[in-house]
């Protein structure tokens, strides 16, 4: 019989189960380990702790920007530049939520140029009589005044931004809760006319990179907070509104309304800096005439505005720059009278430390030349020859002079339409007063070579070189000294 036929019959075996006290099992201890392994594995877990937050933070959701930021470009006949200004704008890594571009009687096609632009709301002043000032105000009432903007910036339409320049403004300005407004470095685009016109604007951009390498100096803190693009904290601006009880941030009561902003700013206790990364490329005057327009309506603006406030921290740098732009005038007038008084009677004698101050001058150029944004070997030999910075500081003691005789005249006109005419190659541009003052010195130097020559006396002529001559030395070695202590100082990386 098969064995599958007999398993039916077997008899399956039942379990025991055996009644009595049940004993708990026996826990034997686990073995302790070693320190060395109860080490390892604490690092192999905070480790991996490590790894999952590096993950999460890196491929965590893009953050929501709570921000927003609005953009005011203010234009006067600018359609050679406006294509550029709003394409940078549109470029940018960090888009405006708005961009509003305020053309103020414009006789060109800055409007038909700028409605081609989707993203951008064109306004047009109507009646507006205080420049850019009123172009400004009338883009802020309305579409900031109601405070629905937490950034705002404005620029000029003759400005081109970096990529990444409003993004850099905004995160400098939101990351320091104290300050109020942040102003972009800028630069000039290399020079594409006559071979004068491109000497020209490498001073201006000398200029340029001496004013924000003071700011740097200064820990990047400025006063004047840059017309050209600068964001501006809402709050802030706000507060200076209401404290003046005006309709915009900006006042028609000066031609710096720049400097004027930040000042009142910072009497709110707010703080003004220039960022440190943040730069836009702005337009140079192309022309000697354009210049001085342009110069002659800072320095007049400032001077007022300078003259009409207490002194004070805030407005010390401005009188100790102008102080000592009129001390370096009156030591070349000195020295070139005193040569020509010691030359016409003999008496002349040549020292090398005389050429010591020229030699630290252009040495200072070079430096500046080199901490330049877009440098070229162009623009090391400019600095490196002096002769054309001593033609700039020449240049800037007249246009501020000017300035001051106008202000102390009590003479008032439209700076804004006397730049404007000067851009445009209209007005005078002081050749008049230049050529008045060149006359005038002319019959100066006559008289007073005839009086040197003929009627003073040989103790006379001893005393005044020798007092002056002495006075002279003393200034130019302070100057001197102030000079290489700019010369030595540390940049610590930064640049303009």
């Amino acid at each position: 019989m098969a064995l599958q036929e007999l398993a039916p019959m077997l008899v399956q075996p039942q379990p025991r189960v055996i009644e009595g006290t049940v004993l708990p099992q026996a826990v034997v201890p686990a073995a302790r380990q070693p320190l060395a392994d109860r080490i390892a594995d604490g690092a192999l877990a905070a480790r991996r702790v490590l790894e999952v937050t590096i993950h999460r933070l890196r491929y965590r959701p893009a953050t929501r920007r709570t921000a927003r930021m609005a953009v005011l470009i203010p234009a006067h006949d600018e359609e050679a530049d406006i294509e550029a200004c709003l394409s940078s704008v549109l470029d940018q890594t960090r888009v405006p939520d708005l961009i509003v571009l305020i053309a103020d009687n414009c006789t060109d096609r800055t409007v038909e140029i700028a409605r081609r632009y989707r993203g951008v709301k064109v306004i047009e002043t109507v009646g507006n009589t205080d420049a850019k000032v009123g172009a400004l105000a009338t883009g802020y009432a309305e579409f900031l005044a109601g405070g629905a903007f937490d950034v705002m910036v404005s620029m000029d339409a003759d400005v081109a931004l970096e990529p990444d320049c409003l993004a850099d403004l905004e995160a400098e300005l939101l990351k320091t809760p104290s300050a109020a407004a942040v102003s972009a470095k800028y630069h000039f685009a290399e020079g594409s006319g006559s071979w004068f016109s491109r000497q020209l604007v490498r001073a201006q951009k000398m200029d340029f990179t001496q004013f924000q390498m003071r700011a740097n100096e200064r820990a990047r803190r400025t006063t004047i907070v840059g017309g050209q693009c600068s964001a501006f904290r809402f709050k802030a601006v706000d507060e200076v509104v209401r404290t003046h009880r005006r309709p915009a941030p900006w006042t028609n009561e000066t031609a710096t309304e720049d400097a004027q902003l930040g000042l009142e700013l910072q009497e709110l206790g707010w703080t003004t800096v220039m960022s440190a990364t943040a730069r836009a490329q702005v337009g140079a005057m192309p022309t000697v005439r354009a210049l001085s327009g342009q110069r002659s309506k800072w320095n007049a603006g400032l001077i007022a505005l300078m003259t009409s406030m207490p002194l004070s921290r805030r407005t010390l740098p401005f009188w100790l720059q102008h102080i000592g732009l009129g001390l370096n005038m009156l030591m070349r007038l000195a020295f070139v009278a005193l040569l020509a008084a010691s030359v016409a009677v003999d008496q002349f004698v040549f020292s090398l430390w005389w050429l010591a101050p020229t030699v630290l001058a252009a040495v200072y150029q070079v430096k500046m030349a080199h901490l330049s944004p877009h440098r070229r070997s162009a623009d090391y030999l400019f600095a490196a020859l002096w002769l054309p910075g001593e033609a700039w500081l020449w240049f800037s003691g007249w246009n501020t002079t000017k300035a001051w005789v106008t202000h102390l005249l009590g003479r008032r006109r439209d700076l804004w339409a006397a730049q404007a005419a000067a851009e445009n190659g209209k007005g005078g541009g002081g050749a008049g007063a230049l050529l008045g003052v060149f006359a005038g010195s002319i019959v100066l130097s006559t008289v007073g070579a005839w009086y040197w020559l003929t009627q003073a006396g040989v103790e006379f002529q001893r005393v005044v070189l020798t007092v002056g001559w002495r006075s002279l030395a003393v200034l130019t070695v302070v100057a001197t000294l102030l000079l290489l202590v700019k010369l030595l100082r540390p940049t610590r990386g930064l640049t303009a």
